[in-house]
């Protein structure tokens, strides 16, 4: 007689999969990597779309102007929103207290586009040549920050999806905005940027229910405080480390003219790909690396920390050498042909990723270990060497020394960090190798 399974093994299964399917759907990390992916994919995807219709000049105005909102957002993250991640983490925080910061987060929105509309004018537009650009780039700018505020404060008052719709929309509302701005009138560097900064304001609904908190007197001076103590060194770090190729860029761009600008960026699309793999890495490598810590003491951390680098870095190594043997042929199938000039650039911007990632594993180990306190010293340094080798470099050669700038930064700070590593390690004592 064929057994009969009980109604309980039936239902087992259909249950593991809802219960599966309700921790993923109420899984803040989920939505967190979706944003993350969307974000950095659609960022190559706009770059590109705006090569296309653009062409060289034009879009090297575009690329001087994302620039400088870039760095501008990134100011605004590690003082507003960096912070506000921090202390919701920490402990619950009150209606009131995210009422501030999405205040703050709208202040500094507006502030941020009259500052990228008066660098718009004085270094990329120039002298009496009309306030199309720089308004527009003041709606990109206020735009793109009210949009990253209002996308961490969903976050950190524990609204994930809502945070990812507000990524959905915004690029969905784009790509229509886009679409017929160019039936009707075709694509210029304002209207693209018009189109870009008005479909990120849709995202400003989400401060809405923060903004109906009463706020009491003197609570914005003390969450101002608060803020600078937890951000003031991490502007720091990240002006040191991540905004350099973008200062260089800007710094090409104002030199040279806005091929140069155009032609870094050309280079940095091919290789998105490869850097949205490296950024993927810093959700998941440091958790595990606690772990191996925690196990194994320094020395299982190391040997993990290698095997994934080493994992890691064949094929990143490889796809580089891809790129710079065939970046003519690439960047003129993808951007069009009128790039395909910048294969020289592509090869030297291509040495950056296999440095970056192995500096990334070495931070990695130095705040596993709680070594930190050198790699603030390796980005400034890195920072320093930048700034005085920029204007020789790029006098001498051009945009190809722009290039050269972008990669010796990456590589100073991957020697300083690696060198610190390795010292932290032959520190260990034995009896600390085995945990």
């Amino acid at each position: 007689m064929t057994p009969v399974a009980a109604p309980g093994h039936r239902l087992a299964r259909p249950s593991r999969l809802r219960g599966l399917a309700l921790r993923v759907w109420s899984g803040a990390w989920i939505w967190s990597a979706g944003v993350q992916v969307l974000q950095s994919g659609m960022s190559l995807v706009v770059s590109v779309v705006a090569a296309r219709l653009l062409g060289v000049a034009e879009f090297g105005t575009y690329v001087l102007v994302h620039a400088g909102v870039v760095l501008l957002a990134l100011l605004q993250y590690q003082l507003v929103a960096g912070p506000m991640a921090v202390s919701s983490g920490h402990r619950a925080r009150s209606a009131a207290y995210f009422g501030t910061v999405a205040r703050a987060a709208l202040w500094t929105a507006a502030l941020v586009g009259l500052a990228v509309a008066a660098y718009v004018a004085a270094v990329v537009e120039g002298p009496h040549r009309g306030a199309a650009l720089p308004l527009a780039a003041a709606v990109f700018g206020a735009g793109f920050v009210a949009h990253d505020g209002a996308k961490r404060l969903a976050f950190a008052t524990n609204r994930p999806r809502v945070a990812f719709a507000c990524e959905v929309s915004r690029h969905a509302l784009f790509a229509a905005a886009l679409a017929a701005a160019w039936s009707v009138r075709g694509i210029d560097t304002p209207t693209l940027l018009v189109c870009g900064g008005l479909a990120a304001l849709t995202a400003v609904p989400v401060y809405a229910g923060a903004l109906r908190a009463r706020v009491r007197a003197g609570l914005g001076w003390a969450v101002s405080s608060h803020h600078w103590l937890l951000g003031r060194w991490l502007v720091l770090v990240v002006f040191v480390s991540a905004a350099h190729e973008q200062l260089v860029t800007i710094l090409a761009g104002s030199w040279l003219g806005q091929d140069a600008a155009a032609a870094l960026r050309a280079a940095q699309i091919l290789l998105g790909p490869l850097l949205v793999l490296m950024t993927s890495i810093e959700n998941i490598a440091p958790r595990r690396a606690a772990g191996r810590l925690r196990e194994g003491g320094d020395a299982a951390l190391a040997v993990y920390l290698l095997r994934v680098l080493a994992v890691l870095e064949l094929p990143v190594v490889a796809a580089c050498l891809g790129i710079a043997a065939y970046g003519a042929d690439i960047l003129r199938l993808l951007l069009g042909k009128d790039f395909a000039g910048f294969a020289a650039v592509t090869a030297i911007i291509a040495v950056g990723p296999p440095l970056a990632l192995a500096r990334d594993f070495g931070v990695i180990y130095l705040r596993a270990t709680r070594r930190t306190s050198g790699i603030f010293a390796a980005f400034a340094t890195s920072a320093a060497v930048t700034l005085l080798a920029a204007y020789p470099l790029i006098s001498a050669r051009g945009v190809q020394g722009a290039a050269c700038v972008i990669v010796l930064g990456h590589a100073v700070s991957t020697a300083v960090v690696l060198a610190l590593a390795v010292r932290a390690a032959r520190r260990v004592s034995p009896r600390t190798n085995l945990g």
